[in-house]
């Protein structure tokens, strides 16, 4: 595999806004962003490029107007669908205005009070489709909402951005340098992000621009782009994967383009030549089902496996051929796709393989929003199904209490690792040990140094016998059968013992294009489900098991709210008679 020596070509950017001017220099006219703009009334479609250079000129003029509206210092909330407006209201805040705090577009009205009252935000940029929520918010005065910027409509009740960049504009051109030359400390509190979870449970996350340019320079050593390269935003830039994906895609001159929603996916893909994408296990899981469906409904599954076989013999003489024999397959996904990277839970090993087999690189990567968040990653020269990569260059990782079989508790060392917990000293002071971060994950690193992670400590299931279950390990072979949008594992107790059961979501419309009953279903998962738990020891067997066609509850980046999914499960088996 041919080494790029990425290490050589990239540093490390002191802050955000060196890296965004760095890019502004060195990709002046190179396209940033896409925006797609779509007349309600005649349909008509536009599309607006914002270069480089525009990037970083109207960042300083939003930031120079921020400034002269007295936002010096204070918390300023985004909240909304991804944009380029989104991106540009973040980078102007934390590039020499004050602390962003990027929301969940998906948060209920008291979730976001609870949130904007802990985050002590007085300002907030919100698109059309928060709007009723927002003034809302601030006409009820709960919270310490002050003034509100409206990012792609006019609203009585708000400043508007554009206003906003107009007069800032007309402050720089007049000399006006405050926010140009403000300082940025690389390892003061920028950025608050709110952890996965309901907002009872959720944590806030200080982090700086030294965690995030610390995983940056991780990721661009160690992942391969080109500046040719398209990227297209599928998930919430408000979570700390997405957008740091997001600066690695900035940092290396790339096009980055918004998604329409889920389910134009592939339609984006070829209307806009996307060669990468970030996702989770959920999308591409879901993805790879869908290809191995047409596959099949053609017959073709000979035609696969000899075409898999002649890719693997003419790698043995250096030749990869894998683009040009799958090139039917690659079409289906836009005809330019290569590169796909994974994270927020683990994608499941066959579907890794089968990806990579067909010609795209598809890698599983691993980290926290307290780590800003890579801790380790798959690449083009380090791959191996089930694992996710090894550690970031400049990051240190170890097991803490190792078992017989090298499983334990991951923790690791790092300029990524965050400032801490926002007004939680203690949850801190729990996490972070002599200069250690805990991050809660069962794992182990094999000899060749590539880390296996076992699942969430919080979710180990202990049975009586003092074995561990890891529900994510089951979750992943049912999820695999071509009939199951996504399943959890839980358990009951029983006499003396504690049953395994599983929730599994299956998918409707498999059941009308095979014209089966959800009876013949039924009888089809038991058959399945027994050759599941045959590869199984005993204590990992599910014996109790119901099919649902509620989905489970889920974060923005498709994670199963486990704690309240088992509300939901009670109320499902009350309603079948199981309890």
């Amino acid at each position: 595999m041919k080494n790029y020596r990425l290490e050589t070509k990239f540093h490390e950017f002191r802050d955000l806004r060196e890296l965004l001017r760095h890019s502004a220099k060195v990709y002046t006219d190179r396209i940033a962003f896409v925006t797609k703009i779509k007349d309600k009334e005649t349909k008509e479609v536009n599309y607006v490029n914002t270069t480089y250079k525009d990037l970083f000129e109207t960042m300083g003029y939003l930031g120079t107007a921020l400034l002269e509206k007295g936002c010096k210092d204070k918390r300023i909330a985004v909240i909304g669908e991804n944009s380029y407006y989104w991106l540009l209201s973040h980078f102007a805040v934390s590039c020499g205005v004050g602390v962003v705090v990027p929301l969940d577009k998906l948060l209920q009205k008291d979730e976001l009070e609870s949130c904007l009252v802990r985050s002590n935000a007085e300002v907030i940029f919100y698109d059309k489709k928060h709007k009723n929520i927002i003034e809302e918010i601030k006409k009820d005065g709960n919270t310490p909402l002050k003034t509100l910027i409206a990012m792609d409509f006019k609203s009585d009740e708000s400043l508007d951005i554009i206003d906003l960049i107009v007069r800032g504009q007309e402050l720089v051109e007049a000399g006006n340098r405050d926010y140009l030359d403000a300082e940025i400390d690389p390892d003061a509190m920028n950025f608050l992000l709110f952890t996965s979870g309901t907002t009872q449970q959720s944590k806030a996350v200080m982090l700086s621009h030294r965690n995030l340019m610390s995983c940056n320079y991780g990721m661009n050593c160690e992942e391969y782009f080109t500046p040719d390269d398209v990227n297209m935003m599928i998930l919430p830039l408000h979570h700390v994967y997405g957008f740091s994906g997001m600066l690695t895609f900035l940092s290396q001159g790339m096009k980055n383009v918004f998604c329409d929603g889920l389910k134009y996916i592939t339609i984006n893909m070829k209307e806009y030549k996307v060669s990468v994408i970030m996702s989770v296990p959920l999308l591409l899981e879901n993805m790879y089902k869908k290809i191995y469906q047409a596959i099949e409904a053609q017959g073709a599954e000979g035609k696969i496996k000899f075409a898999l076989k002649t890719c693997d013999v003419a790698e043995k003489f250096g030749l990869n051929i894998r683009r040009r024999m799958f090139k039917e397959i690659i079409d289906q996904l836009g005809g330019h796709m290569r590169f796909i990277i994974n994270g927020a839970a683990a994608l499941d090993p066959v579907v890794a393989k089968g990806l990579n087999d067909f010609g795209i690189l598809t890698v599983q990567g691993y980290g926290l929003t307290e780590t800003a968040p890579t801790i380790s990653s798959e690449t083009y020269r380090y791959l191996k199904p089930g694992s996710c990569g090894k550690v970031m260059p400049n990051v240190e990782a170890k097991i803490d209490d190792p078992d017989a079989e090298g499983i334990g508790e991951l923790i690791i060392k790092g300029d990524n690792i965050m400032i801490g917990y926002y007004d939680n000293q203690e949850a801190t002071d729990e996490v972070i040990v002599d200069g250690w971060f805990h991050t809660g994950d069962y794992a182990y690193i094999d000899d060749e140094g590539y880390v296996f992670i076992s699942g969430r400590k919080k979710n180990v299931i202990v049975m009586k016998n003092g074995k561990n279950v890891f529900p994510e390990e089951i979750e992943n072979l049912i999820n695999l059968l071509p009939y199951v949008d996504e399943s959890m594992v839980f358990t009951r107790d029983k006499i003396n013992d504690v049953v395994l059961w599983a929730k599994v979501v299956y998918n409707e419309s498999y059941l009308k294009e095979n014209n089966m009953t959800i009876e013949e279903l039924n009888e089809k998962f038991d058959k399945d489900m027994e050759e599941i738990n045959a590869s199984m020891p005993a204590y990992k067997m599910v014996k109790k098991y119901f099919l649902s066609k509620i989905p489970t509850i889920k974060t923005t980046t498709l994670k199963t709210k486990r704690k309240d999914e088992m509300v939901q499960i009670t109320k499902e088996l009350e309603l079948l008679g199981l309890m």
